[in-house]
């Protein structure tokens, strides 16, 4: 539910009218060079407000878990992470976790506080 969200509400903002046009799901609305250098949430307070809630409060946003080190850089962006880049800080716990399960199946993505 949360990913679908992301996706309508993460999108490019037009001038003229200020409507907001949804990002494809698997990259990121067209960045300048500069924005690429600023950290996701400088956008992200204002465009994503309830997710960034989320993550600011959960235990990634308190052990400073960085956006792109879960959904990629701007050139690698995915809005659902794939399973390996959790790997790279959990691999005990996917290792017990069944065949064919995401962990956000049962941990609220951008909250991973409690199990579903």
């Amino acid at each position: 539910m949360v990913c679908i969200f992301f996706l309508l509400s993460c999108g490019v903002k037009n001038q003229p009218t200020g409507e907001i046009s949804p990002a494809p799901a698997s990259q990121h609305p067209e960045l300048s060079e500069q924005e690429k250098l600023i950290a996701c949430s400088s956008c992200h307070q204002e465009v994503t407000p309830e997710i960034y809630e989320q993550w600011y409060n959960s235990v990634h946003g308190l052990d400073n878990v960085k956006c792109f080190q879960c959904h990629g850089t701007y050139e690698n962006f995915s809005v659902v992470p794939k399973m390996d880049k959790c790997a790279t800080c959990h691999v005990e716990q996917l290792r017990k976790m069944p065949p064919g399960m995401t962990c956000w199946q049962c941990h609220p993505a951008h909250k991973f506080s409690v199990h579903k």
